[in-house]
């Protein structure tokens, strides 16, 4: 049987995108093809933090969980969720176990949200144990949202079970899956031929039933030229999609210092804003 090795599953209000305020059940699965150093550090790269300096490089020698890690104030705000150095604290579970924790968190209401997060949730080693999981009998999903970084192509016939999974040949109704995708700017440290791959996006977009949009964080309005040429790119690929900006910053001090402009960008330039409405209900905090 499939397993999978994940660092949270949590039972909250999605906080940004397209279905902010819905009740969600989140399943961050533990590893990632990207680092994000730059995220929260100055566009001088000289002014970084040494790599081994980054906050889940540091020692915690007391920490037994990863809910009692701290939130990281640079580089990737989920980097505990991949950075191998604590691997050893994420749970690493069969499918059976997986859907019998899910079912724990979630009341007896409407069928879930399902929101499978990351680090980066499509990485190609998931894949299978992500098939299993959404078929199970004991979870009866009609959506999904795929949190990506949207540089992932499909493997081992994902794409065709995506096909059938959303034309209805495995459920009593078909299940919508939304692509949540957060390409990365130069602002994250990332290499843009490695972050913007629209073929990828284009990959996505053709499972029927189903909604992609773009999440670009951003901090100023220096940022917009580059969103400005991804959103090309995607379209001279055959995209056409939303495009969200997400203020920098994943703490509440972070979002205070950048929301505002970022919201005023979206106001001049036509773009939808996302918040981080997790962060400003439930401050910087795992499992929210």
């Amino acid at each position: 049987m499939n397993k999978l090795r994940y660092s949270e599953m949590f039972y909250s209000l999605q906080g940004e995108g397209r279905y902010v305020g819905v009740p969600s059940l989140f399943l961050r699965l533990f590893g990632c093809n990207f680092e994000c150093r730059g995220f929260g550090q100055d566009r001088d790269r000289s002014k970084w933090l040494p790599k081994e300096q980054m906050p889940h490089n540091k020692d915690y020698p007391n920490v037994k969980a990863i809910e009692d890690l701290p939130v990281p104030h640079v580089g990737c705000d989920s980097s505990f969720s991949w950075g191998k150095k604590w691997g050893h604290l994420a749970d690493y579970d069969n499918v059976n176990t997986i859907i019998d924790k899910i079912n724990s968190y979630i009341p007896d209401t409407e069928p879930i949200h399902l929101v499978i997060t990351g680090g980066e949730p499509l990485l190609k080693g998931f894949q299978p144990a992500m098939s299993d999981i959404i078929l199970h009998r004991k979870l009866g999903l009609n959506n999904i949202t795929f949190e990506t970084n949207c540089t992932q192509v499909f493997k081992n016939g994902f794409d065709k079970f995506m096909h059938g999974l959303t034309a209805g040949d495995y459920t009593k109704q078909p299940v919508h899956v939304t692509w949540s995708t957060s390409p990365k700017l130069s602002i994250s440290g990332e290499e843009r031929k490695k972050a913007i791959r629209p073929e990828v996006a284009y990959q996505y977009s053709q499972i029927p039933n189903t909604h992609l949009y773009f999440k670009f964080v951003v901090m100023d309005k220096q940022d917009l030229e580059e969103v400005d040429m991804a959103r090309k790119a995607y379209s001279d690929a055959g995209v056409e999609a939303d495009i969200y900006l997400m203020p920098l910053g994943a703490t509440a001090e972070g979002q205070a210092k950048t929301a505002k402009q970022v919201a005023e960008l979206c106001l001049q330039y036509g773009y939808k804003f996302s918040p981080r409405l997790h962060v400003d209900l439930f401050g910087n905090k795992w499992g929210t």
